[in-house]
């Protein structure tokens, strides 16, 4: 099944709608939320975002009402162990705290799944890094809201230390990551969660974002 196929596939079981290349290089509103949503050293360059979804590795998607975007999300597929990474996952400011967020992580599981099936592969569940939740932190409420509101939809966090390469191409960013089971799959041991850890590494930040192997051995 191709990338068009499966979002032509579950646009119809899911408000959430899968993009083309075309159509997120020319939604202006996806990439207004995106640079107000997270800081710099944790955007990618929008060209890593668009030819992770032209080698078809990649997903994009968005929430719109009457055609105007208010909701983004992307994932990468890993193969080996078979998930879905959850790479980004915003909502408009003034769309927050009324569903949308959850809406989109839904969808964007499905859709990725969806796309994982089809290529023979049986995905263990959802992986996502998210902020350290430090009390020192300035934005600390901030790090804790978006963690509780990923437990409150299945998201446990990893006990695994964990830094996100450098996306900014200056330095990795201390993290965490959290993980949801897809149904009928068991707790990952602690040997899946390193071969998560570098599936994401290597064939997400390695492959797509063009940081060297070196760098990502390091981490």
């Amino acid at each position: 099944m191709s990338y068009l196929e499966t979002c032509r596939r579950v646009t119809a079981m899911s408000a959430v709608e899968c993009m083309t290349a075309k159509q997120l290089r020319g939604d202006e509103i996806w990439w207004r939320i995106y640079n107000d949503s997270f800081p710099p050293s944790e955007r990618e360059p929008p060209d890593v975002i668009l030819k992770s979804v032209l080698r078809g590795v990649g997903m994009a998607f968005r929430a719109r009402r009457q055609g105007v975007t208010y909701g983004l999300a992307t994932t990468h597929l890993l193969k080996d162990p078979a998930a879905v990474f959850l790479v980004y996952l915003a909502v408009a400011r003034e769309e927050r705290n009324q569903g949308a967020g959850g809406e989109l992580l839904q969808g964007a599981w499905e859709y990725a799944a969806v796309r994982l099936r089809a290529q023979g592969l049986r995905p263990l569940g959802l992986v996502w890094e998210v902020d350290l939740p430090q009390p020192a932190a300035g934005d600390a409420d901030v790090r804790q809201r978006r963690i509780a509101f990923f437990q409150r939809h299945g998201g446990q966090l990893l006990e695994r230390p964990y830094l996100q390469p450098p996306v900014d191409g200056i330095a990795p960013v201390p993290m965490r990551l959290m993980f949801r089971l897809a149904e009928g799959e068991g707790t990952p041991t602690p040997e899946t969660v390193e071969a998560l850890v570098r599936a994401i590494y290597f064939d997400k930040y390695g492959a797509i974002n063009g940081i060297d192997r070196s760098i990502l051995e390091e981490l």
